[in-house]
């Protein structure tokens, strides 16, 4: 299956095995049922729970931007946090007293300071409409990633920001069952930029390589109508 089909309507494989689907830019990989991928995703949680990919360096730089867009900030989402790295610096990048919280699918998320064990593509009404801003750099761990987004903008307030991580990890040949979501970064921006024009305006991603050699990244940003 081509296109973006498999963003849309993903689904479950019907003859109970993990496919790879290829689209325009992007692979993203399909389970048998959600048992399978939950199961999959807490592996590799407990498996990589040592491991901290992004740097402090750069979560200090995207505070410093979600402070230049939306002021003093008192609510803001990490998804995909593992063992709470992010959600600690954000709160101590930001200035004030922000309520900063991170998500985690695994059974051991609330081991970690400021962690909700909760699925990222599911929405909360508890924060609808209240979030400052949302992170991730975990956001290839989607199955569903139009759902995933889609419930990350519902969280955010009137002039907030999404911001999601690109690197090289994110790429669609990086794909995998653990990372379920490979796509080139035009072709994500594309994409939000589609599915979501009537709630979030795309702003110029932010390119922090230079400043932060370390960790190479671009970071793509939409923020709520």
């Amino acid at each position: 299956m081509t296109s973006e089909d498999p963003l849309r309507s993903p689904g479950f494989a019907t003859d109970g095995q993990i496919q790879k689907l290829a689209g325009d830019g992007f692979n993203l990989y399909r389970y048998p049922d959600y048992d399978t991928y939950r199961e999959i995703q807490k592996e590799g949680n407990r498996r990589k729970i040592n491991w901290q990919f992004v740097p402090q360096s750069h979560i200090n730089l995207c505070a410093e931007f979600v402070e230049d867009m939306v002021g003093p900030v008192t609510f803001g989402i990490c998804h995909g946090t593992r063992s709470g790295a992010e959600q600690a610096w954000f709160a101590q990048a930001l200035s004030g007293d922000p309520d900063v919280i991170g998500t985690e699918i695994s059974d051991n998320a609330t081991d970690f300071p400021k962690t909700v064990r909760w699925d990222f593509h599911d929405a909360n009404q508890e924060w609808e409409g209240l979030a400052d801003f949302v992170y991730s750099n975990s956001w290839d761990h989607a199955f569903e990633p139009l759902r995933a987004f889609s419930s990350w903008l519902q969280s955010l307030r009137s002039g907030g920001v999404m911001l999601l991580d690109h690197t090289a990890g994110h790429v669609a040949r990086k794909a995998n069952q653990l990372d379920s979501f490979g796509i080139k970064r035009g072709r994500l921006q594309r994409l939000l930029r589609t599915e979501f024009k009537s709630v979030a305006v795309p702003m110029e991603a932010l390119d922090f390589s230079e400043r932060n050699p370390d960790y190479p990244a671009h970071v793509i940003v939409m923020r709520k109508l």
